[in-house]
């Protein structure tokens, strides 16, 4: 039995090895040489029809561009200028520059340095200490001429875009948004990039030098957007081999995913359609997991305020400690009033349990009552009192009183036919005759003489 378990043992130790190897999202090395060498395939396709249809060819359609989704965003609300430096492998300027030599723009580099700083370092020193890495610096400038030489729109903008890498002291990155305008930062090849020139508060050409050739060489730059799709320029796919390809990819996804969950990893060109590199749907199950247990988790302790005992977050308890005691009653209101409300549903459920009780042994009371009352009956049954059929002798009684209202009622109302006789109203055929009414015209005859009479007065005179 004993070894039975230690093999059960060793296969669960083997178990969560494989779960972190997945976790740790290291992408496939032939999945990714693969998909290189088919997007390689696919734009000699093209290059081959837009020969035949005699288009001009774009050295932008071959541009190899990593996509990343976060499930967060990468720099939430805030709008971030500095660009995030990735380390790799083999440098991007390095072969950008190789490149331009038969591209019609050619690689230029520009160093902006504070107004203090300028006169201390010349293009020549720059140009002995940096030849060994094959870096040049093209141009100085200050923050001083960009306030007056290129203080002009236009003239700043045509400076600005003749350059494939700008770098700038750190002590000056911060005033460069107004300086370079908002269209500077739209790309990343004219957007400063920091580097360290000072040693203990004072110019260093070393320290200069060194930060110039790190960057150069070793770093790859992203801008990070403030929505969780970011697109990282790898060069064009004709600048390297497919073994470096595949090495710059690595070392951005492992750092990428190392500091955001990363949900999917895909690699495309300019024109073609995107291969899938890497998925992680355990990012999503992760976050859920976390809200749940945000949500159950209750950092909170009860803190007496008054009479109240009041439920304090930390952020709570760290006001508390700094407030004014007579203020806690203002500031915590709102933890007051819940709280009360608290005690107040307890209090009235406390209430609510005993009348329940009450009105249970109501109940039951009411049911031993009426099965009391039924039971009553036995003590009723005694044999002395029903012998009482003395008081049954009264139909003695109903028997007189019964035949003298009988022999008085009958005869008198039968004696009413008298009533009937009135035919005397049918009689009356008197108000018939009310043909006088139409005798009208007798009162005619009477007005006529009144004139008559007036004639027999005049004649008298």
């Amino acid at each position: 039995m004993a070894k039975k378990t230690a093999v059960k043992k060793t296969a669960v130790k083997k178990t969560p090895a494989k779960k972190v190897a997945e976790d740790d999202g290291v992408l496939s090395r032939e999945r990714v040489s693969r998909a290189v060498s088919e997007l390689k395939k696919y734009l000699e396709r093209q290059e081959a029809e837009a020969e035949k249809s005699q288009l001009l060819d774009d050295e932008s359609l071959g541009d190899l561009h990593l996509i990343l989704s976060n499930v967060e965003s990468f720099t939430g609300s805030k709008k971030n200028f500095k660009l995030k430096l990735v380390d790799v492998k083999h440098s991007l300027y390095a072969k950008w520059k190789e490149a331009s030599a038969t591209e019609v723009k050619d690689f230029k580099t520009l160093l902006i340095l504070k107004d203090s700083d300028v006169s201390k370092v010349t293009a020549d020193e720059l140009y002995d200490n940096l030849k060994d890495s094959n870096i040049t610096i093209d141009e100085i400038i200050c923050g001083k001429d960009l306030k007056t030489k290129y203080k002009a729109f236009e003239a700043r903008a045509a400076f600005i875009s003749q350059f494939s890498l700008v770098l700038s002291d750190d002590s000056v990155v911060t005033a460069l948004p107004k300086l370079l305008g908002s269209k500077a930062y739209n790309k990343v090849e004219t957007t400063p990039i920091p580097i360290k020139t000072n040693v203990k508060g004072h110019f260093s050409l070393t320290s200069l030098v060194n930060h110039i050739k790190k960057v150069y060489l070793t770093k790859l730059p992203l801008k990070q957007p403030r929505g969780s799709l970011v697109n990282v320029h790898l060069g064009r796919i004709n600048w390297f081999s497919d073994e470096e390809i595949v090495d710059n990819i690595e070392s951005v996804a492992s750092a990428l995913i190392k500091d955001h969950k990363i949900r999917n990893i895909m690699l495309k060109t300019t024109t073609s359609p995107t291969l899938p590199l890497y998925t992680n749907d355990k990012v999503i199950d992760e976050m859920v997991e976390e809200k749940d247990s945000e949500e159950t988790s209750t950092d909170k302790t009860l803190v007496k305020i008054g009479d109240v005992e009041v439920e304090l977050s930390s952020f709570d308890r760290a006001l508390m400690e700094v407030a004014n005691p007579q203020e806690y009653e203002t500031l915590f209101a709102k933890q007051i009033n819940q709280a009360k409300r608290k005690r107040s549903s307890e209090d009235s459920e406390e209430k609510e349990e005993p009348a329940v009780k009450k009105q249970d042994t109501k109940k039951v009371e009411k049911e031993e009552k009426p099965a009391a009352k039924k039971a009553a009956p036995a003590k009723k049954a005694v044999p002395v009192k029903k012998t009482t059929p003395a008081k049954k002798a009264a139909p003695v009684k109903e028997e007189k009183a019964a035949p003298v209202k009988e022999e008085k009622a009958t005869p008198a109302k039968k004696a009413t036919p008298a009533k009937k006789a009135v035919p005397v109203k049918k009689a009356s055929p008197a108000k018939k005759a009310t043909p006088a009414k139409k005798a009208a015209p007798a009162k005619k005859e009477k007005a006529a003489p009144k004139p008559a009479t007036r004639k027999s007065t005049r004649t008298k005179k």
